[in-house]
């Protein structure tokens, strides 16, 4: 699925835009423990513009596939219509396990926080989103606090979140798991407790922020269901600022690919999310 994604967005890019500033490779982090290409960001910018709100942007891929660059024309669209998209890449699953890919979307997220105003972003208007795999950590970004108090990030920074397609709770399912679900032992491993704290489910009652959550409607029982358990537990902890938003004839793959198209109704939905909370 991913080379396939891979492909159609690339196939998608058609170069720089003249109203658009990309800044490329911007390190996250660095050190000895930086990785010296997942610690890394790209910006598409609104060219002219100050002050602009910003979208941070998790790929997918299973936490363990997937890089920034392939959502170059995706970014372009934003910036096009005056808002920052800031593509993040980070470490892959299984070289790593949670909560390492978390971590590294929190410390992109608190660089963002202190250096986007240099590159003409506001720092008070930060949102995040993601797709399938980036849908799941951009809603445990933003509903459990830890990661990015750890980075002494302000409670309240994430302005409003937009998870696509995402996992909500994960399985604790056994290490020699095979097939599709093994990318849950492979990214998470196979203690409850673990798998648990991994999940955004636990953590809704600490929502602060506006929540957008955009599912496929064509899905063969994957995201759904887990769309389902999320709106539940939304119900129950009484929350309000939460919206559910069905993506009409799109798939797990058509969804995401369909952003970098001018006229698409996903997208025009998600500037309609982050733009009146950005003045």
């Amino acid at each position: 699925m991913m080379k396939m994604l891979a492909c159609a967005l690339l196939l998608a890019a058609a170069g720089q835009d003249e109203g658009v500033r990309e800044l490329r490779d911007l390190p996250y982090q660095e050190g000895a423990d930086a990785d010296p290409a997942k610690h890394k960001l790209d910006l598409y910018l609104p060219r002219d513009a100050r002050k602009f709100p910003v979208v941070m942007w998790i790929h997918g891929g299973a936490w363990k596939s997937g890089d920034r660059s392939m959502f170059a024309e995706i970014g372009r669209r934003f910036a096009e219509s005056g808002i920052g998209f800031a593509a993040i890449s980070y470490r892959l699953s299984p070289k790593v396990k949670h909560p390492a890919h978390v971590e590294d979307c929190a410390r992109a997220f608190a660089w963002l926080h202190v250096h986007v105003a240099d590159h003409g972003g506001d720092p008070d208007r930060l949102f995040v989103a993601g797709q399938s795999a980036g849908g799941h950590l951009a809603a445990l970004l933003t509903l459990d606090p830890q990661y990015l108090r750890a980075l002494k990030v302000p409670d309240g920074a994430i302005k409003g979140a937009i998870p696509l397609s995402a996992a909500y709770l994960i399985p604790a399912l056994p290490a020699n798991t095979k097939g599709l679900h093994s990318m849950y032992p492979d990214a998470f491993g196979s203690d409850p407790d673990v798998c648990r704290a991994a999940s955004p489910i636990p953590h809704v009652k600490n929502l602060s922020c506006p929540l957008l959550v955009i599912t496929e409607s064509d899905d063969p029982l994957l995201v759904r269901p887990q769309m389902a358990l999320f709106r539940a537990a939304v119900e129950k902890a009484g929350l309000k600022d939460v919206t559910f938003v069905d993506a009409e004839q799109r798939n797990h793959f058509s969804i995401v690919v369909g952003l970098a198209r001018k006229d698409d109704p996903v997208r025009a939905r998600m500037l309609d999310f982050i733009k009146p909370r950005s003045h």
